[in-house]
């Protein structure tokens, strides 16, 4: 396992984290109605197993079902192993909500992580889905520094969407991990997001590398609606002349070849999914090369690289 730092924290983290909104819930393309969460003893299986394998961050949120209360209850006791968790509040609340209220919701959130996650303090805490407006609100900037100052937390961040709300983030001075979506489909964060995060120190997270299945073999159950998300898929697998099995592989490959990404997050339901994204991560990242042959393929359409707007859950 390659170990990268994560911006200005002073941490190093393994290039693949795990992210585990598949313990908790189904998730991706044809996971409804097909398939459902492991059990509490093979979430444990895959989860040591992954520490065992040297990944060192994990993700998740009081949204992912039961997965902070698996991961607390597995690893919440090795301190090899990195916590990223956050806060989900309504964009409106964030935004608008009195500060009294806001504050109530924030150190809710915190105390009911701590306590599934089995930890004290809290390694990261990241404003979940955050807009521009949230980001810049000063109400929730202070709470969440007050909660580091109290030492329950280590490290702030946010996940977004979208441009605007990233550049927002890297200028909000509080923020030390910004989490995007980065993948072979979706480049739009390399024109700017990237470098100026390098350049302010902040921490990049990068998530959907699979596109919520959308670049592995699930993409040929995508619906009528996302043809054009199918066919930009199948088009990867011709520029780069493999199978549908093989695109997942070369999907993580290639954002393990953005130098700016501290870690590339990967679901997974299975120890042998996990393997196969791990297996990636030994083959190294994708050579300069082969990063330029994606330079076209890249979509723009938010309909289609956003998964909030597809016709399916």
């Amino acid at each position: 396992m390659r170990y990268r730092p994560l911006g200005r924290t002073g941490l190093e983290v393994s290039a693949i984290a795990l992210g585990t909104v598949e313990l908790g819930l189904a998730y991706g393309v044809g996971a409804q109605g097909t398939t459902s969460p492991p059990s509490e003893e093979e979430a444990s299986r895959l989860l040591h197993h992954a520490a065992d394998a040297g990944i060192t961050l994990f993700d998740t949120a009081p949204t992912y079902g039961e997965s902070e209360r698996l991961l607390g209850r597995a690893l919440g006791k090795r301190r090899d192993c990195l916590f990223a968790t956050k806060i989900s509040l309504p964009p409106a609340f964030a935004a608008e909500a009195a500060p009294g209220v806001l504050r109530r919701a924030i150190e809710a959130s915190l105390q009911a992580s701590r306590r599934a996650l089995q930890r004290d303090v809290l390694d990261l805490v990241q404003l979940h889905n955050a807009t521009e407006a949230a980001i810049t609100r000063g109400a929730v900037a202070e709470v969440l520094l007050e909660a580091r100052r109290r030492g329950e937390v280590r490290f702030l961040g946010v996940t977004v969407y979208g441009e605007r709300a990233a550049l927002a983030a890297l200028s909000a001075g509080y923020v030390d991990v910004i989490q995007v979506a980065y993948s072979l489909l979706d480049q739009r964060m390399a024109a700017r997001v990237l470098p100026q995060a390098a350049a302010a120190g902040v921490g990049v997270l990068g998530r959907s590398a699979l596109l919520k299945g959308a670049l592995t073999p699930r993409a040929q159950w995508l619906p009528p609606e996302l043809t054009p998300l199918r066919e930009a898929a199948r088009q990867v697998c011709r520029a780069y002349d493999i199978s549908w099995a093989q695109l997942p592989r070369l999907a993580l490959r290639f954002c393990l070849a953005a130098p700016q990404l501290s870690a590339v997050l990967v679901g997974a339901r299975t120890i042998e999914e996990l393997d196969q994204a791990l297996a990636a991560a030994a083959a190294g990242p994708l050579s300069a090369a082969e990063v330029s042959l994606a330079q076209d393929l890249g979509l723009s359409d938010e309909r289609l690289v956003n998964p909030t707007f597809w016709p399916v859950p």
